[in-house]
């Protein structure tokens, strides 16, 4: 072994504590990675998987009512690879042991196999019975909710008629990865359940004998989508037919890609930027590192040493460290990917979970560090060999005193001696200083990172339920209705006041740009659906045109005084050229708003709707929920304790989980940070604390010196990493944004301050530290 390869051992055991704090920054960048990315891939992988394995349809459409041979013309299309008619209504669920019904989706299966298309995975029991109409499958998610037992009974309202059935299995299908009920464009497993049924029974309750009202396409090798499905429109048109449309508008699939989309963010994106800020910091860390052996690599290339050799050696103690955190990284990632699987699971609703740790993640992580780590060694030491060999085994000339302007307006303005020798050690060294400052004001972000998400989400729940919809409950009626329903629910106990509301699915068409949604017609001036703009304002409703979302006009290439053709998707499905009178702001889905009298004469009928809003008195609440019940035209009805209950099972849990690890890993990187820049300010003014012992000074005024430095630093950096957060958030969210809700940029003083707090916090430990070392300095 030779003396450049002992003192390489020597020097990082000397240095185990920097050391240490290089690999917690490293380590936690490459953990966060690993553990992010991989499990960002296996949520693509697991969804691919179920979706191939079930035979998940490419196209999708539904029909007021189709005879069964029309679907053989429509398989007789050239882009038509397989294709699936079944049927499927909405229908409404009573239990006992819930104060209110559960909304429902049944479906109708094959009695004695699986479905071409949309295929089952049966998770537990059989198969139903063709023998026994009465069995059903339902979803393993709402089965789980509400603690369901095979053989139990369930009370379903078929086209307003009672019937009972029996429960013989559960199973997961990809087309209700995510199930969602009329509404509320948010998944809830444990008010929403599908029922597969056999085609007989569903056909009988609904009157459909020989007929279908869903269809399921697969797409043909190589066909279009935009070719085929205007040609299954134009056949499906005359039997009611409501538009096809692509797996990209399916609710679950894209809530799920939504989802899917967030996760890319938090998991790719997000843990990028923590690796990239902790290889920032590792090389400003090596280079001081580095740097503050200035006279051991002057003595080395005075004993005869070339300059590489001397530069392979310092590589190999950066290496050596840089290693050492990709493998603690590496490991550590790894579990965490694992543990994580099981806080994805009430979310992603996948049969299959297949955790696979790929080492080439941790790889492209560490190269980014080892990369990082080169040039900190590389700067430092080519400083120091450029240098003749006698002079670089001095100490540092000392920043020049007295006559500089900067001189001369430090010491009016700073008194004390001891901030005054730490400013002009700032001073004298302003790149490396700034550099300093720069990345501890880094640490500041990445922990807001982590804390901000609660903001968001309680701005996310004042914005949508406390200012935007304001009801109480929100019912659905399975058909639209004359507005004498409003009077007649508005009769019932416990209602204040009601709203009626006309919901119509849509094709919103602007040239070549077009996206499927519906229309909501308000009453003029509703007080419990408040369309806002971006301030939070009350936006008025036109008398005729359309108040759209910010989002969708976007997606759309709109804005204000500008025409969109309509499509009705129901009834005569008229088509209209309406201007956008103005923008509001949303957070749950892209919406658009007309005045009801307006939308309803657009699809010239008389007054109705299909929908109210209620403000309910609490202590009567109970008795109107077992009242509604007996209401055989509502198809749902959606208390807003169920919305929050949706909100924070599905959106709320997903981000959580998330933000704590980000927010747990921001804490390690600052802590880490902190303390390695501390510690190295210690090991480069030894020599200076040592002579100020000797010419008196006590340990307490030698640690406010070296200190003063620190806390400089760290006045300049706190506020600029504040700032620094705002950017960052806002930088992500405007990555993410998808169609199912909005993340607010809301950074409030509470996690501006708690990141402060923290990051100080690891300042005042590390000092605390570094001051029993201070303290150890002999005289």
């Amino acid at each position: 072994m030779s003396m450049l390869d002992r003192k390489l051992f020597r020097d990082f055991w000397k240095l185990r504590a920097q050391a240490f704090a290089i690999m917690l920054l490293v380590g936690s960048g490459v953990a966060l990675f690993v553990m992010s990315a991989s499990n960002y891939l296996m949520l693509v992988s697991m969804q691919a998987l179920h979706y191939e394995s079930e035979r998940f349809g490419d196209v999708f459409a539904q029909v007021k009512r189709a005879p069964l041979p029309l679907a053989n013309q429509i398989a007789a299309l050239d882009d038509v690879a397989a294709i699936e008619t079944r049927i499927a209504q909405n229908v409404r669920v009573n239990r006992d042991d819930s104060r209110f019904p559960v909304a429902g989706r049944i479906v109708s299966i094959p009695a004695n196999d699986q479905p071409q298309l949309n295929r089952l995975r049966l998770m537990s029991g059989r198969w139903i019975d063709p023998a026994r109409p009465n069995e059903v499958i339902v979803n393993t998610s709402y089965a789980e909710a509400r603690a369901v037992q095979l053989g139990e009974r369930i009370e379903v309202f078929l086209n307003g008629r009672r019937q009972v059935f029996t429960i013989v299995g559960t199973a997961m299908a990809p087309e209700f990865v995510f199930a969602s009920r009329s509404g509320v464009p948010l998944p809830d497993n444990k008010n929403y359940v599908v029922i597969w049924a056999g085609t007989d029974a569903v056909a009988a309750a609904f009157d459909m004998k020989g007929a279908f009202n869903d269809l399921v396409i697969r797409l043909a090798p190589g066909a279009s989508e935009a070719r085929l499905i205007p040609e299954i429109d134009r056949i499906i048109e005359p039997y009611g037919g409501l538009g096809a449309y692509g797996r990209d508008i399916h609710p679950s699939h894209r809530f799920v890609e939504d989802e899917i989309a967030e996760q890319r963010v938090t998991s790719i994106i997000a843990p990028l930027i923590f690796l990239g800020i902790a290889s920032f910091l590792l090389n400003i860390a090596l280079t001081r590192l580095v740097g503050a052996q200035r006279e051991q690599i002057a003595t080395l290339k005075a004993l005869g040493y070339p300059d590489m050799p001397i530069f392979w050696h310092y590589l190999k103690l950066a290496t050596l460290i840089t290693v050492c955190g990709i493998f603690i990284g590496a490991i550590l990632g790894g579990w965490l990917g694992r543990v994580m699987v099981d806080l994805y699971r009430p979310f992603f609703r996948f049969p299959d979970w297949n955790y696979t740790f790929r080492p080439w993640l941790p790889l492209l992580a560490g190269m980014l560090a080892v990369m990082a780590a080169i040039l900190g060694v590389f700067n430092a030491v080519r400083h120091v060999v450029m240098q003749p060999a006698a002079i670089a085994m001095k100490p540092e000339i000392p920043v020049a005193q007295g006559g500089t302007l900067l001189e001369r307006l430090m010491s009016r303005i700073v008194t004390s001696p001891r901030q005054l020798m730490a400013l002009r050690a700032l001073a004298g060294r302003p790149f490396r200083s700034l550099l300093t400052v720069f990345g501890l004001s880094l640490s500041v972000p990445i922990v807001a990172l982590g804390v901000f998400w609660w903001d968001a989400l309680g701005a996310m729940i004042d914005i949508n339920f406390g200012r935007i919809n304001r009801s109480h409950a929100d019912v659905v009626l399975n058909h639209a209705v004359s507005t004498r329903a409003i009077r007649e629910i508005e009769s019932l106990p416990g209602v204040r006041f009601a709203e009626g509301q006309r919901i119509v699915p849509v094709r919103f068409r602007a040239g070549h740009r077009t996206y499927r949604g519906s229309v909501q017609g308000l009453e003029p001036g509703s007080e419990l659906l408040v369309p806002r703009d971006a301030d939070l304002a009350p936006i008025a409703l036109p008398a005729e045109g359309v108040l759209l979302s910010r989002r969708l006009a976007a997606r759309l290439g709109l804005s204000v005084g500008e025409p969109l053709r309509i499509e009705i998707l129901e009834g005569a499905r008229p088509s209209r050229e309406i201007a956008i009178t103005g923008l509001v702001d949303d957070i749950l889905g892209l919406t658009a708003y007309m005045e009801i009298g307006a939308l309803n004469r657009l699809l010239r009928e008389g007054a109705s709707v299909n929908a109210l809003l209620l403000s309910v008195d609490g202590r009567d609440s109970e008795l109107l929920w077992r009242r509604l019940k007996d209401f055989p035209a509502i198809e749902a009805f959606t208390p807003r304790e169920t919305m929050f209950a949706a909100f924070n099972e599905t959106i709320a849990g997903m981000i959580l989980v998330s933000a704590a690890f980000l927010a747990g890993f921001g804490v390690l990187i600052a802590v880490g940070l902190v303390y390695n820049a501390a510690r190295i300010a210690l090991q480069e003014h030894a020599w200076e604390l040592a002579g100020l012992r000797i010419l008196g000074l006590t340990r307490a005024e030698v640690s406010r010196i070296l200190f003063a430095e620190l806390a400089i630093m760290a006045a300049v950096a706190l506020p600029l990493g504040m700032v620094l957060s705002r950017w960052l958030i806002v930088f992500l969210l405007n990555l993410r944004q998808n169609d199912s809700f909005q993340m607010p940029a809301v950074v409030t003083p509470f996690t501006l301050g708690t990141s402060v707090l923290i990051v100080l916090g690891a300042i005042i430990m590390s000092a605390a530290s570094i001051r029993r070392q201070v303290d150890a300095i002999d005289r």
